[in-house]
């Protein structure tokens, strides 16, 4: 079986929204900290996901709120942190869908990190630039899959996050 790839230039610039939001506010300082156990739980996570949207289209259409669209970035900010918790304990969390929709997010992680990550504007920053960038391309979006572009952010989310759970959870390990 053949598949055409092709490079989508908008989800490139979902991503890149997110990476200058996380530099705007001084959250990178070099390379991402990664492991291959945190590429494994943003795998189940963006799949339960991607699952959890489609039955909410079913019963409410494909537009978001853009309280709906914060929800989502706070709720893969949290889930990073859960993410880093686990690794460290060596433990694989399940995942729970709470808050994702409605910004009632549930966090089960180190003390630390979620000290940190609830005094955060990173996941609203985020959502805020994402959604300046989508209303200030809209012309240029037409016919893109708004989901996936969405998706992309919200991983590059996910990924920066993790980073932010690692830098903070690392001096305590040591």
């Amino acid at each position: 079986m053949s598949h055409d790839f092709v490079t989508s230039l908008p989800a490139q610039a979902a991503g890149r929204c997110i990476i200058d939001t996380a530099k705007s506010l001084d959250l990178l300082h070099g390379p991402l900290n990664v492991a291959p156990e945190l590429a494994e739980r943003e795998k189940a996570l963006f799949l339960a996901m991607f699952s959890a949207m489609a039955e909410r289209r079913k019963s409410r259409g494909d537009q978001l709120a853009a309280d709906e669209v914060c929800s989502l970035f706070t709720y893969v900010f949290a889930k990073a942190a859960e993410a880093v918790t686990d690794l460290y304990n060596h433990q694989t969390g399940k995942v729970d869908f709470s808050g994702m929709f409605d910004g009632q997010i549930p966090i089960c992680a180190d003390e630390s990190i979620t000290a940190a990550f609830k005094e955060s504007p990173f996941p609203a920053e985020c959502a805020r630039n994402y959604l300046q960038w989508v209303k200030n391309d809209a012309a240029y979006l037409g016919g893109c899959d708004m989901q996936l572009l969405l998706f992309e952010a919200l991983k590059w989310c996910f990924r920066i996050s993790c980073h932010l759970a690692v830098e903070i959870a690392e001096p305590q390990v040591r």
